[in-house]
């Protein structure tokens, strides 16, 4: 999906707007300093605005040095499960809490499409209530002991439905071909203002490689360079439990418009609210086998080798697959395209490898189609 570049003005860091309930205070945390806006996009001429170039294309530079000095090398799972840790949002340290986010999202000619609220209640990792209200999917999700429990629509959230929720409270839930892909630290200099950065990348240098920056000397994550064309700004810091939160966040899609999201409410909640997480009487579940409609995060994607008479034709071959817990394709079958790529695409696509799909923790069939292009 493609959509229209824009930009935003500076505004400054409020020091309150996110609360907490007196029951369960959060720690005192000092005003973050007034940081500026930053924006993906090319239109805007203000020094008050740091630009980011928008993600269009993507170049491999096949002689770069496959060498990172020791100081500057990261290694990337341990870091990525490290600055999860410092967030407050779940894990041991974290405190039961409510956030209320607004959203709106576009197509690719910058047309909202869709609008919608996401609300959570938080208490554990496997102990949540989450609440979908939108003109295209309306869900309450409750996590307990016994598994998850859905009322409304009874699909589970789709990718971008996913994003609204992990790129706020969990900007750090991603997941890298750990043995293909290394870490580095990088600065980067947008519109005269230098970002820290955590850059992640393959055996060959990305000119734009996935990566996670931050404002220097801390740890305020301001911009991420994630899936496919998503780039990531983080705006408007409130504190909240000894972390500074984005409450406007903006998703671009190849630097045009995708996702708007503004964090309307984040508070602190008692424990004794835990029977939010109660199963209403529409509710069913628990969720348990096989699940479709998911978008899965992959780690090997091998290519087919197709017949020489195919390799310089343009066609797509569409298949039917199903990814075992572990990850790994259990059954692969072409449905549509060239008769004569069906085995050399089954053959390839069975050798692909996910990031096992989890539900609660758990790891759980999946069921999709998938599509190959040989251009």
């Amino acid at each position: 999906m493609k959509c229209r570049a824009y930009s935003l003005i500076l505004t400054l860091v409020p020091v309150f707007g996110i609360a907490a309930q007196s029951q369960e205070s959060p720690s005192d945390v000092a005003a973050q300093p007034t940081l500026l806006r930053i924006s993906v996009g090319s239109n805007v001429e203000s020094s008050n605005v740091i630009l980011v170039p928008p993600a269009t294309s993507q170049q491999i530079d096949l002689k770069r040095s496959k060498d990172t000095s020791a100081s500057d090398r990261v290694e990337l799972k341990d870091w990525l499960k490290q600055q999860a840790g410092k967030l407050a949002f779940s894990g041991p340290r974290a405190r039961p809490w409510h956030i209320v986010i607004t959203y709106d999202q576009f197509d690719e000619d910058g047309d909202n499409v869709h609008s919608g609220v996401f609300e959570e209640f938080w208490f554990a990792d496997d102990k949540f209530k989450r609440v979908y209200k939108a003109d295209d999917f309306n869900q309450v999700a409750y996590a307990t002991r016994d598994g998850l429990y859905q009322a409304g629509d009874k699909r589970l959230p789709n990718s971008n439905q996913l994003l609204v929720r992990s790129a706020v409270v969990a900007p750090y839930d991603y997941q890298f071909d750990f043995e293909q892909t290394r870490g580095h630290r990088l600065s980067r200099s947008f519109s005269g203002h230098t970002l820290t950065c955590i850059a992640a990348e393959g055996n060959m240098g990305l000119s734009d490689p996935n990566q996670f920056c931050f404002e220097p000397g801390t740890d305020i994550l301001r911009y991420t360079r994630g899936d496919y064309w998503h780039q990531v700004t983080y705006n408007e810091f409130a504190p909240f439990e000894g972390i500074a939160v984005a409450r406007q966040i903006d998703v671009t899609d190849g630097g045009k418009p995708f996702l708007k999201l503004h964090v309307d409410k984040l508070e602190l909640i008692p424990r004794t609210d835990e029977a939010l997480t109660k199963p209403g009487p529409d509710a069913v579940g628990p969720l348990t086998g096989r699940v479709t409609g998911v978008r899965l995060k992959t780690i090997k994607l091998p290519n087919p080798e197709y017949p020489p008479a195919l390799r310089h034709q343009h066609f797509v071959v569409i298949l039917e697959i199903v990814v075992g817990k572990d990850g790994h394709v259990l059954t692969a079958n072409a449905v549509s395209g060239p008769p004569e790529a069906y085995k050399s695409a089954e053959a390839a696509v069975k050798n692909w490898v996910f990031v096992p799909y989890l539900i609660l923790g758990k790891p759980v069939e999946v069921e999709q189609k998938v599509q190959l292009q040989n251009n």
